[in-house]
């Protein structure tokens, strides 16, 4: 695994493959298993990127309802943690739409990370329309004019953010100050 600020100072990496890389300058990251079960959850969308993106969309959508399904924990630690929230089924809407994403890009679909002011999506879009996964889970719509794209090294700043808003609630200054000085190495355009 590459390291975090070598992944945030070049173009923009996977999704994964940033998250993955940011967890590790926290914490021990198992990145073999983590990138199998992205790979067996990505199988049963194989074959859907040349066909009817409604349809993919539904099976994206799947993978974080199946049961057991994830679940959205927005005040957690963990829940900012790709590879934790992959293994507790449960993760920050922010996590679980960068899951949803990055195993659409497994299975070929050009699938991007959106975000709106009601909450975190995956989508998918043929030019003319887009289709939404939830991730936010909340029933809550998104006003198609105030969606948002984000690529990782934006969705490594908003972890970051949350990380270091966790750790000085609950008193770690180091990691607080961890977070914020990994956000700094990210490029601001």
């Amino acid at each position: 695994m590459e390291g975090f600020s070598r992944l945030a100072c070049g173009g923009c990496p996977p999704v994964a493959d940033l998250l993955l890389a940011l967890a590790g300058e926290f914490r021990d990251v198992d990145v073999a298993a983590t990138d199998a079960r992205l790979d067996e959850l990505a199988l049963p969308l194989f074959g859907l990127a040349t066909g009817d993106l409604q349809v993919a969309a539904a099976e994206l959508a799947n993978i974080l309802d199946t049961d057991p399904g994830f679940d959205a924990d927005r005040s957690s630690v963990a829940g900012l943690w790709l590879d934790a929230a992959l293994e507790s089924r449960a993760g920050h809407p922010l996590i679980l739409a960068a899951i949803a994403t990055e195993v659409g890009r497994r299975a070929g679909l050009h699938v991007h990370v959106l975000s709106a002011p009601t909450g975190w999506y995956a989508g998918l879009g043929d030019g003319d329309r887009l289709w939404l996964v939830d991730a936010t889970m909340d029933g809550s719509k998104a006003d198609p004019w105030s969606l948002r794209r984000h690529c990782a090294h934006e969705l490594a700043f908003a972890a970051l953010l949350g990380l270091s808003e966790r750790y000085e609630k609950v008193g770690d200054h180091d990691r607080a100050g961890r977070a914020a000085m990994l956000r700094s190495r990210l490029p601001m355009r």
